[in-house]
């Protein structure tokens, strides 16, 4: 006799029935009962969340709920539950049936368990939303951290983009300003001086190159996307310019909404988080408000949670394990790890060229957490990392 641990994945189930000589009838039964789905939930009345407790008990679940739901003496309760994959339509219809913001969950659990990650409903020409997307990084900046003046004048930038394209970019990310720990501004017509023609040449001798503009000022986007640009990824998440909101709904092309607390020049000085998911969210909520209140489409946001901007080491350590919890607006997820100084600060490697086995391990974490983009300096090595993850999602022998 042998026993060993063995994971029913989504995909290999059909073929795994079959090959233990499972009747058709019971294949169709046990669908969904080998895998769990876990969910958390924040500041909920505690009469709900105790409602909550008991279906979820009574469909064969677990629910863990703070002890003063026993009595209801506080008004609030956060909780977490995890039901069986066939359990959730019970679930779901119950929930459905109940007040107390309860339909709410309903509504999110039956459109996450419905959803295709990692690109859930966003939409876009060009974009190949089959599988995940690497972003590779072109800086025209004289001092980004690894990288500043490497591809600075127009002839360095076009080979650099012609090199990322043939090694597998599916995306190519033009900055314009360093947004490195400690950097400062820079005005707005310098860094549409940078941009512009590197993104106008690029177009020209590459017409099917998807270019994203890395900017927080209005308009740079606006310059960029006119000179060819389809993708605004603003590392503020639209905060640093009360103008980037109504700019981007009035261009209608996806926005990357990147999270940061602080500036770039004091962002790393002590950064503190009372509780770190719940306020990111809120940071995420309030910049998507204030897009979708200008009239932009939903289905054209991604979300980046800014490893590294205004985050300590413990800080980016609990996003990259629990990247999930920015499914919550059920949108892509894009990551920005490479050569990041938190690499730096658990290998030792000071020099950020180093880092690229780092990176390469934090990338592929990031995709088993569900990331839509990588966004990279070496994307030869990053296509590499996306052919092995994507073979190892292939059902198996």
């Amino acid at each position: 006799m042998r026993i060993f641990p063995f994971e029913v994945r989504d995909g290999e189930y059909g073929l795994l029935m079959k090959k233990l000589g499972v009747s058709e009838v019971g294949t169709s039964i046990m669908r969904g009962r080998f895998s769990v789905k876990t969910f958390m939930v924040s500041d909920i009345s505690t009469p709900a969340a105790n409602v909550v407790k008991q279906e979820v008990l009574s469909l064969g679940g677990e629910a863990a709920v703070p002890s003063h739901a026993v009595n209801c003496s506080e008004p609030k309760s956060d909780f977490v539950f995890t039901l069986r994959s066939d359990r959730i339509p019970d679930f779901v219809a119950r929930m459905k049936a109940q007040c107390w913001k309860l339909p709410q969950v309903a509504d999110f659990v039956e459109k996450f368990c419905k959803s295709s990650a990692p690109w859930f409903s966003f939409s876009y020409p060009g974009i190949d939303t089959a599988r995940p997307n690497i972003m590779g990084i072109l800086n025209v900046t004289p001092d980004s951290f690894s990288d500043g003046g490497s591809w600075n004048t127009l002839e360095a930038a076009l080979k650099h983009a012609e090199t990322m394209l043939e090694e597998g970019a599916d995306i190519i990310d033009v900055g314009g300003e360093s947004t490195r720990p400690g950097s400062e501004a820079v005005d707005a017509e310098t860094e549409k001086n940078r941009v512009v023609p590197v993104i106008k040449e690029i177009k020209k001798c590459f017409p099917k190159a998807l270019i994203s503009v890395d900017t927080v000022k209005s308009s740079v986007a606006d310059a960029a996307v006119n000179a060819g640009a389809e993708i605004i990824n603003d590392v503020s998440g639209l905060t640093f310019d009360p103008e980037m909101a109504c700019a981007c709904a009035a261009l209608q092309k996806p926005v990357v909404i990147g999270h940061i607390k602080g500036l770039p020049k004091d962002m790393q000085l002590s950064p503190h988080y009372d509780d770190l998911f719940p306020e990111m969210l809120d940071f995420f909520d309030k910049s998507r408000e204030m897009l979708l209140a200008k009239g932009f489409d939903e289905k054209l946001i991604m979300l980046d949670p800014g490893i590294g901007f205004g985050k300590t080491l413990e800080h980016n350590l609990a996003i990259i394990r629990h990247l999930e919890v920015f499914h919550a607006f059920l949108e892509p997820v894009m990551v920005g790890l490479s050569r990041k100084s938190m690499i730096g600060a658990v290998t030792g490697r000071i020099d950020p060229l180093e880092r690229l086995a780092g990176t390469v391990a934090l990338d592929t974490i990031a995709l088993e957490k569900g990331a839509a983009v990588i966004r990279v300096h070496d994307v030869r090595e990053a296509k590499d990392t996306l052919e092995i993850f994507n073979a190892l999602k292939e059902p198996s022998c």
